[in-house]
């Protein structure tokens, strides 16, 4: 794919996030719909990541001629939501789900 494709596609996965993320601040948690609405976020987040991946870094240093300082924000995403889901799920022990 190329740099505008990508593009496109974090931007088509990144903006209903964004909108979902907001209504899920802003409106009463708990409910079936938080709930649907929230593994959907987790979703595309976690595509978002991977998308970004894929993305070369324009601005700034890079390592491998590829990633840049943004990338790290991508990185930590793929380690954050599954850590926030299993946490959530009870796997990950209750200290863990306190931080």
């Amino acid at each position: 794919m190329t740099y505008l494709q990508l593009a496109y596609l974090h931007l088509a996965t990144v903006f209903p996030a964004f909108l979902i993320g907001a209504y899920l601040l802003f409106n009463r948690k708990g409910t079936p719909i938080h709930k649907v609405l929230g593994k959907a976020y987790m979703v595309l987040m976690m595509f978002t990541s991977l998308v970004t991946l894929f993305m070369s870094a324009h601005v700034g240093p890079t390592a491998f001629n590829h990633f840049g300082y943004i990338h790290l924000f991508s990185f930590l995403v793929l380690y954050l939501v599954p850590t926030a889901y299993f946490a959530h799920a009870g796997v990950i022990s209750s200290v863990i789900k306190a931080v």
